[in-house]
């Protein structure tokens, strides 16, 4: 029997087995237990080098495991990575205008001061993503998990936020001139500091969440 152990982002391997050799041994009437085990001074971020290669040959990758991978100040604009698994990726500075992230998946990834310009994120998951001072005009989130995401100082001109899961994300001094909320869940979300003007916020769920008004609580459940 193999039970693999998850310890900070890694894998252990321990080993069982009664009688004979091998991990775990018999002797005497008692089970004795080797454990292997890996530990890491830094997350073990596993991506796909043959992924990897697709995407540098093709300029497309669709449902690639490029975990982790570092892409910052990179040239990936236009590019196809619907469905690819971009964990903890790294895009800071890229040029990542009209790019297709329809149902990625970018948890804590670092799209700090990128430019996404017209990118597609329908769907995806961009959860703790830190995209500060991102330039996202005309960006697709909708129905996007943006679930405590960093939008401080982004460029959100003219994005779409339709139905998109926004709690607790942070907009603080984003510009969302003309941005569209219809059915945005802004629950627990900072927008105290962002410029909303010509913004459509129709239809937008409210609930413990700071307006420059104030604190906008009027579709809590009563």
């Amino acid at each position: 029997m193999n039970l693999y152990i998850r310890i900070d982002n890694c894998f252990a391997l321990t080993g069982a087995t009664v009688f004979g050799s091998g991990p775990c041994s018999y002797k005497r009437g008692h089970v004795a237990w080797v454990v292997f085990v890996v530990l890491c001074v830094t997350p073990c971020w596993a991506f796909d080098e043959t992924d990897l290669q697709k995407l540098k040959l093709l300029n497309h990758c669709v449902e690639c495991d490029l975990t982790g991978v570092n892409f910052s100040n990179t040239d990936l604009s236009g590019v196809d990575l619907r469905g690819a698994d971009l964990v903890n990726a790294d895009f800071r500075q890229a040029n990542l205008k009209g790019i297709d992230l329809r149902g990625a998946f970018l948890m804590e990834s670092d799209l700090t001061e990128a430019s996404l310009i017209s990118a597609d994120f329908f769907m995806a998951n961009l959860t703790r993503t830190n995209l500060e001072a991102a330039n996202l005009h005309d960006v697709d989130f909708s129905k996007a998990n943006l679930t405590e995401a960093n939008l401080t100082d982004a460029i959100l001109t003219d994005a779409h936020f339709y139905s998109a899961n926004l709690t607790r994300a942070q907009f603080g001094e984003a510009d969302l001139t003309g941005a569209y909320f219809f059915q945005a869940d802004l629950t627990g979300a900072n927008l105290s500091d962002a410029l909303l003007r010509n913004s459509d916020l129709e239809g937008a769920v409210f609930c413990r969440t700071r307006m420059p008004w104030g604190i906008d609580d009027s579709s809590c459940p009563k």
